[in-house]
């Protein structure tokens, strides 16, 4: 057998495993129901019990079905990967290849592209306010107040690591932290509900978390209620 022939010879068979992987991974993804698993193994998995699953796929429906990539796959199955990676914080390798999902690598990347695209332009900003109502407000302030005894408070505010791979050489020293790690510095406000009324993340993880929120749209936003008048209010962190 020549070289040339030796080389054609490979090529084939790897093709041949090459398809047959993408048709195990099909047939996994048509068999697999993600909604009949328990709910114990379904939050933990996703990080959403399934009718918080079901409300957030409904929302968003819309919004995937006019994505033109990826069509062939199922928005149940869109939402459900680009949820599993962000609860479990690995590699698009290793979720696609969960037998739940049954995805191949690069699909996982255009798939968490249109989700999250999603997530940001439709649910982020529908849910994520910190337009309180005066009912929110004194709600927010009788709940602190009775567990806490500190008046006036309507929130907590703190920063978050959210751990990256390293960056290029030169931006290293940006998102290298305090704890040794590479990240983003996240500021986060809830409210006494625990929902989330504010998020900025976009400062790498060497920035400190005063300078985070001196810099913010919040800190502005604070600033300007209190011109109009707001008194005895406060972020507790």
């Amino acid at each position: 057998m020549t070289t040339t022939e030796l080389w054609f010879g490979d090529s084939s068979e790897e093709d041949e495993s090459l398809l047959e992987l993408a048709r195990n991974r099909k047939e996994l993804r048509d068999a697999s129901n993600r909604l009949e698993l328990d709910s114990a193994t379904f939050i933990k998995n996703f990080r959403l019990s399934k009718e918080a699953f079901v409300d957030l796929l409904s929302a968003t429906e819309e919004m995937l079905q006019r994505c033109t990539r990826a069509k062939s796959i199922p928005n149940i199955l869109k939402l459900a990967t680009a949820l599993r990676l962000c609860a479990q914080g690995s590699y698009q390798l290793s979720i696609g290849n969960e037998n739940m999902l049954g995805l191949a690598q690069p699909t996982v990347s255009v798939v968490l592209s249109e989700v999250l695209d999603a997530l940001e332009n439709f649910i982020c900003q529908r849910w994520i306010n910190f337009n309180y109502t005066e009912a929110e407000m004194q709600q927010a302030k009788s709940h602190f107040y009775s567990n806490t005894r500190f008046p006036g408070v309507i929130g907590c505010i703190n920063g978050t690591h959210i751990k990256i791979v390293a960056p290029k050489k030169e931006l290293q020293h940006l998102y290298y932290n305090r704890k040794g790690f590479f990240s983003i510095n996240a500021m986060i406000v809830c409210d006494h509900t625990m929902n989330i009324r504010y998020i900025n993340a976009k400062d790498p993880g060497a920035t400190h978390d005063s300078m985070i929120f001196n810099m913010s749209a919040l800190k502005a936003y604070l600033e300007q209620q209190v011109e109009n008048g707001l008194r005895n209010t406060w972020l507790l962190e």
